[in-house]
């Protein structure tokens, strides 16, 4: 079995085999693209002129200057209208602390130190390792498998958050040839600045870290269960997603950012719904640097509404298939794929069903709607607890991202002299 086989997504398989698993999108990657630009004019229409059809509070902060706001709409795309729904997120950054006297200058420096940041290196260091206990060095044998539970002794467990970008193909632009990057340089992110220029587009995969589905179904309080799931989707960027604006409002020296169209994987998963499973979605984070020198970070996010939840297989052998690739456990389920195939000739072997709809409307219909009007059990809740999730996860991936752009004194220096992991994007240690 070669190499080029991806049997699932993970973590795993996004570091060794996504650009194999990309050739299998590059030919829907463009209408992926379209659709993204279709949602993105959209979003531009809608928030100029705050005419969202649901607007609603997202989420509450308390002693910080945040704001978010989440909405249901429709929009057309791809020449159809389609449900849409989507988040906007706003948080103070950073600020100047310089005399009066020197603010103006000030603030400028400010500038070209969001631009170079939010343009070169943030896809670069947005991602971050936890802290974790220390390992003493030394030659302790490794202690079999089913004697681990038993032992007391630290083990290495690194434990990434953020988000976690790599650059697997190209396109030259003027119409060229599509390309890969380099090995060594999928983790050092393109200059976007280039991308126009020098590129047509881009096409990243990302990997959410500590990417969690919790729940507490006895109510607050109680015991929650939460499961961690190994998120990532294929992207694509071209120049419109390249955000460098210098003074665009009146209140603003400049505007810095980039964002990307969502690429629906070729393979169903179990999930029917959430990263690499979208219809049609785009992204945004940016930076917003005042007159006075004070920086805000922005992100955007929007998305088909989903017309299920989940995607789980009548065939009971695809149960173990994604509970394998779920633990990435990546060899076995490597061996098992031809079985998986096999089975999936089998007439009726790809029909699925989705619990997840099924008990929300059974719910509701058994007590006449009670459920959701009482009870919040709804695909809307569902809906909005996504949106949620989603604030959450940008929101500690900037908040991270902030301890990496505050210990560089100066992001205008030449970029061999910053640290490694700046240069390559890699969190080695």
């Amino acid at each position: 079995m070669t190499t080029e086989m991806t049997c699932c997504t993970g973590a795993a398989a996004a570091s060794s085999a996504a650009p194999g698993e990309a050739r299998k999108v590059l030919p829907s990657a463009e209408m992926y693209l379209r659709r993204g630009l279709d949602l993105k004019r959209w979003w531009d229409r809608a928030y100029s002129t705050n005419s969202f059809a649901r607007k609603f509070p997202l989420t509450v902060s308390t002693n910080r200057p945040d704001t978010s706001f989440g909405f249901f709409d429709h929009a057309v795309v791809d020449g159809r209208e389609m449900p849409i729904m989507g988040n906007f997120q706003s948080l103070l950054y950073d600020r100047l602390k310089s005399p009066t006297t020197d603010a103006v200058r000030a603030a400028r420096w400010m500038r070209a130190q969001v631009r170079m940041f939010a343009l070169r290196y943030f896809m670069r260091v947005s991602s971050f390792l936890k802290p974790e206990a220390f390992v003493p060095p030394g030659d302790r044998a490794p202690l079999p498998v089913l004697l681990r539970p038993l032992s007391w002794c630290p083990e290495e467990n690194p434990s990434p958050i953020g988000f976690g970008f790599q650059q697997l193909y190209y396109k030259e632009a003027r119409g060229g040839s599509v390309r890969p990057f380099p090995e060594s340089e999928r983790t050092a992110i393109v200059d976007l600045r280039e991308i126009g220029p020098r590129f047509e587009w881009i096409l990243p995969y990302v990997q959410i870290f500590d990417f969690n589905f919790g729940t507490q179904p006895f109510g607050p309080g109680t015991p929650s269960l939460n499961v961690p799931l190994n998120e990532g989707s294929f992207l694509i960027m071209n120049r419109d997603f390249v955000i460098d604006e210098e003074a665009p409002e009146p209140d603003l020296l400049g505007l810095y950012g980039f964002g990307y169209a969502f690429i629906k994987n070729p393979e169903p998963s179990l999930f029917a719904y959430g990263p690499g499973e979208f219809e049609a979605a785009f992204e945004i984070i940016q930076f917003c640097v005042n007159k006075d020198g004070s920086v805000r970070a922005e992100a955007i996010f929007v998305v088909n509404r989903p017309t299920r939840i989940l995607n789980v297989p009548l065939n009971p052998f695809d149960w173990g298939y994604e509970a394998a690739c779920r633990l990435n456990l990546g060899i076995t389920s490597c061996v098992l794929a031809p079985f998986k195939q096999a089975f999936d000739l089998l007439p009726g072997g790809d029909l699925t069903f989705d619990p997840a709809s099924l008990f929300v409307n059974a719910t509701n219909l058994l007590t006449g709607g009670l459920a959701a009007s009482t009870f919040c059990i709804s695909l809307e809740q569902l809906e909005k607890d996504f949106l949620v999730q989603h604030f959450q996860q940008h929101y500690q991936t900037l908040i991270g991202s902030l301890q990496t752009w505050r210990q560089i004194p100066n992001w205008l220096v030449p970029e061999n002299e910053l640290p490694a992991f700046v240069r390559t994007g890699r969190n080695d240690r």
